[in-house]
């Protein structure tokens, strides 16, 4: 087994947003956040001190509406950024923020920059996928490769597996309901792991000559935890991204990168 990181893509990124003034703002928007979406927030903020990038940190009232967080978020200027921390609270506001927010989206959130992710455009791909996209294309020939991508969601799955395809790669997506996956998944010659269950896959589901990523995060006794227990590969030919020091590690730089871009 050979653990993979993204130490050199992480240092580009960090040399990038040294060296570039960001003169516009990133407004970080909760509504009813999780501790996971609090977590992720805050890490956000550090980067942001780390680089000297204003930020407003905002949390909607509990009776906020979709009219009056529209008028808020577009009340900036047209060139900030925003992120919309999920869950972002039962969901309800959701379409129509979506379809009105017109400020620039650092996350792949808005319609029309869902819209052109899933054309394939790299650019507008949301800062999970548009990591594990770069990894790819900076490190491996993804054409013509079996690809199995666990996760079917608007912000990770869908868009990342239609840039693949773009790419020439053969992708698989797998959701709650998909039978034989250990099938499934050993005829991969990679696979995307982002389901959020601590130590899901063990030896069973892999074989040797793959190559795996981790994006899975759950928080078990204070400690950051993947899908894939890679403990249990360690005589296994294989490569393997882990959840830490892996894409996590470039996902917040990406958004911040967007700024510039």
């Amino acid at each position: 087994m050979k653990i993979l990181n993204t130490n050199n893509i992480k240092n580009e990124l960090i040399t990038k947003l040294k060296y570039n003034e960001i003169s516009n703002k990133v407004l970080l928007l909760t509504y009813k956040p999780s501790k996971e979406g609090v977590f992720y927030k805050n890490f956000i903020i550090k980067r942001c001190i780390e680089f000297g990038i204003e930020y407003i940190d905002h949390e909607f009232e509990d009776n906020a509406d979709s009219f009056t967080m529209v008028n808020y978020i577009n009340s900036f200027d047209k060139n900030d950024g925003f992120i919309i921390f999920l869950p972002f609270g039962d969901f309800s506001d959701i379409d129509y923020l979506r379809e009105n927010i017109t400020i620039k989206d650092l996350d792949g959130f808005t319609n029309l920059s869902m819209g052109k992710s899933l054309n394939g455009e790299y650019k507008n791909l949301p800062a999970t996928p548009k990591a594990i996209a770069r990894f790819l294309i900076e490190d491996y020939d993804i054409k013509a490769k079996n690809v199995v991508i666990a996760n079917n969601t608007n912000l990770i799955g869908l868009p990342l597996a239609t840039f693949l395809s773009k790419k020439n790669a053969t992708v698989t997506i797998l959701n709650s309901s998909s039978t034989n996956d250990k099938a499934i998944i050993k005829n991969a010659d990679i696979f995307i792991s982002a389901i959020g269950k601590a130590n899901f896959y063990d030896k069973s589901y892999f074989k040797d000559g793959q190559l795996l990523i981790d994006v899975g995060t759950s928080y078990v006794n204070g400690k950051i935890i993947g899908d894939i227990k890679f403990d249990d590969l360690e005589n296994l030919d294989i490569e393997i991204l882990t959840s830490k020091n892996g894409i996590g590690s470039i996902t917040t730089l990406t958004l911040l990168e967007n700024l510039i871009d």
